[in-house]
């Protein structure tokens, strides 16, 4: 990697630089709250005025009162929608400062304020449960800034179903090189998707409208035509009330109306109830669709997400706004008088189910495929500020050829001040043992190594100087439960797992394989025949991978298969009564041991 004193002055730039956006998002904040009580003083004033003048006025002159009455009323309500706005563009700008400040506490090594993803914690999965993906403290905890339900599972699935096509993850590279560089893009993108505050019943509802299946619209014309002819007809009615006109015939046409709005009362209610509470969720989904229909983007993946948007010759962003807004009037009947008033006046529920069902017959093709961009550049967002958070990280070089290829390799969740790297090349070996003692650095090199080839999958930058590999799938067996509920013990789940290893590699797939002290649940002759046998059968099915162990035994397997198995090491040192660690990984098979001394220090076994 750089030199020490170059990373640090990266990483103090991010930490000035985030500094500077809280600074700046928490002045915006107070000004804004300033403006709210400003315009809450005004709304007093107005309020105030939308009685007392036109009541002083109406002796002098009627007209005038009414008004004056109107304008006032105007005012008021606009100054609600001031209101409103302001509240909104001050919980942005809290949501702007609380991320600034959280990015800092990363920094500086604290992230957990972030959601852990302790839900997709899956024991059987692949590696995900060896490599602490997962869980409080985890990886995906570290870079997790997704603001949408969705999101979060896509930035899940990233991590634990990785592509091996060279092509594909170049293309994820260029999205995460560009995208890496719009912190205030991505930083909007997180404020206003905090303001979803979705729920999984609302993701149910929106799912549910793939299978909607529109009444209304089916409907004859004549029928489509006495929806629009009815309200035209009250209203006029209404009007010419004030010029002689019968006021009987607007009760009537008013009475009517809510009877044959009743007459579907059901299906209307049934309607109701799978569209209540998403028209807030589809408007602030229009404002995500519209921060990415806004943004200019270079790189080709980028572009193509943009391009989606546009599907049906319609801008994704004005569509869902309008379907949000739809619902959100459709909403107001649930008032029982404002739902009286509005059907008996303009037949509210039919206008507004059919202008629904139109909706959803022009754009259901194309509306989740708009919300899947939005989930797609939410999940995009939090694997991109992870590149921008680490300057001196690197963008693997992708090969079809040179296995793993490594200088500097270390794991990111480690302090950099306290990280140790490797150096590593298979050269013309595919396979190594690892020897070492106890707490020499074995399982964290293997979960480095395991760490950095997911990342590289992924698409981001990898913990290292230089990175040059293969993708292909990863597989590890590093952390082996047994279940109680199955009824399986330790050593016949590591069977299961090292069977399901062998199973893949007979299906032709290429695999890299990570293995921690395998069949430690036998004794010591059958682990080290097993563990022969074992590798040998890899060996025989063109395995790639490393596999840390203690047996010594093993280290004739590099002579045996003349070097396509490689002997490294991790050391360790006794200078007067103290064990000192390098965690360096060094050629050949490890010469010394820790066990014994171990447990004579701690008073475990007597000192001879």
């Amino acid at each position: 990697m750089e030199s020490t004193g170059r990373i640090e002055q990266g990483y103090d730039r991010l930490v000035q630089e985030y500094t500077l956006l809280e600074e700046k998002y928490d002045t915006s904040s107070r000004q804004v709250s300033r403006k709210i009580i400003q315009s809450g003083w005004i709304r007093v004033l107005c309020f105030f005025l939308l009685f007392a003048l036109p009541i002083y006025l109406y002796d002098y002159s009627v007209v005038a009162a009414i008004v004056l009455f109107i304008a006032a009323v105007f005012c008021f309500v606009l100054l609600i929608k001031q209101f409103n706005f302001y509240k909104k563009r001050r919980a942005e700008f809290l949501e702007l400062k609380t991320l600034n400040q959280n990015e800092i506490s990363a920094q500086k090594g604290t992230w957990d304020c972030f959601s852990n993803g302790e839900k997709f914690i899956d024991p059987l999965h692949n590696y995900s449960h060896d490599l602490d993906l997962f869980g409080t403290g985890s990886f995906f905890q570290y870079i997790n800034r997704t603001t949408t339900i969705v999101g979060e599972r896509k930035l899940a699935e990233k991590l634990s179903f990785i592509s091996s096509d060279i092509e594909s993850i170049r293309l994820v590279q260029s999205v995460m090189k560009e995208l890496s560089q719009l912190t205030e893009f991505r930083q909007l993108f997180y404020a206003k998707g905090r303001a979803l505050k979705e729920k999984e019943e609302y993701i149910s509802k929106i799912d549910q409208l793939k299978d909607y299946r529109p009444w209304l619209l089916k409907k004859s014309y004549l029928f489509k035509c006495v929806i629009k002819v009815l309200p035209i007809l009250f209203v006029t009615s209404l009007l010419f009330t004030f010029f002689g006109f019968a006021p009987v015939v607007p009760v009537v046409i008013f009475l009517f109306n809510l009877t044959f709005v009743g007459s579907a009362f059901r299906k209307i209610n049934k309607v109701n109830l799978q569209f209540s509470s998403l028209s807030s969720i589809l408007q602030n989904y229009a404002v995500l669709t519209n921060l990415i229909v806004s943004q200019e983007f270079k790189s080709t993946g980028l572009k193509q997400f943009k391009a989606e948007l546009y599907e049906g010759k319609a801008n994704a962003a004005v569509a869902i706004d309008k379907l949000g807004t739809y619902m959100n009037h459709f909403d107001q009947r649930n008032g029982l008088l404002g739902g009286v008033i509005l059907n008996g006046m303009l037949l509210w529920d039919y206008m507004y189910v059919l202008k629904i069902e139109k909706w959803l017959n022009d754009h259901k093709q194309h509306l989740f495929n708009w919300l899947n961009v939005v989930h797609e550049i939410d999940a995009c967002n939090s694997l991109a500020g992870y590149v921008h958070n680490h300057p001196d990280f690197v963008f693997p070089e992708l090969s079809e050829v040179s296995v793993f290829d490594v200088e500097n390799l270390g794991h990111p969740l480690i302090d950099r001040k306290e990280r140790v790297c490797n150096d590593f090349n298979y050269n013309e070996s595919i396979f190594t043992l690892i020897t070492g003692a106890n707490m020499s650095g074995k399982s964290t090199f293997l979960r480095s190594v395991g760490l950095n080839l997911v990342l590289g999958n992924c698409g981001v930058v990898v913990c290292a100087s230089k990175m040059k590999y293969m993708p292909m799938e990863l597989v590890t067996n590093m952390r082996t439960t047994d279940s109680l509920m199955k009824h399986e013990s330790y050593f016949f789940a590591e069977l299961k797992r090292l069977k399901y290893i062998i199973d893949k590699l007979k299906e032709g797939n290429q695999v890299f394989i990570i293995l921690d002290e395998i069949l430690k649940g036998t004794n010591s002759k059958d682990k080290t025949y097993g563990s022969m046998e074992l590798i040998r059968n890899l060996l025989n099915h063109h395995a790639y991978g490393m596999i840390a162990t203690h047996d010594l035994e093993l280290e004739i397997l590099e002579k045996e298969s003349s070097s396509k198995i490689v002997n490294y090491c991790f050391e360790v040192k006794n200078q007067s009564g103290q064990l000192l660690f390098d965690y360096k990984l060094y050629k050949g098979v490890t010469q010394n041991h820790n066990a014994s001394f171990l447990m004579k220090k701690m008073g475990i076994i007597p000192i001879e």
